[in-house]
């Protein structure tokens, strides 16, 4: 557990946001937080591809908070 604590606070201090607010935040505003940050514009790349049953990722990116509503709204 050492490493992994070591690790997050390294991912803590480089990212500028504690672990809990990079977990409550959604990926577009870490992503401009860290353009702000570092004056270097970040992108996102998707490993699926966007053909088929359209894009999986919509027109942005969801948050895992999102996914769950969903989620529970079909399980309902």
């Amino acid at each position: 557990m050492k490493n992994y604590e070591r690790w997050l606070k390294n991912v803590e201090n480089h990212v500028g946001l504690s672990s809990q607010e990079i977990k409550d935040k959604s990926p577009e505003k870490i992503k401009e937080h860290l353009r702000k940050k570092t004056g270097k514009n970040i992108s996102y790349e998707s490993a699926f591809p966007v053909i088929g049953r359209g894009n999986v990722l919509r027109d942005s990116i969801v948050t895992s908070k999102e996914i769950n509503k969903e989620i529970d709204k079909i399980l309902a």
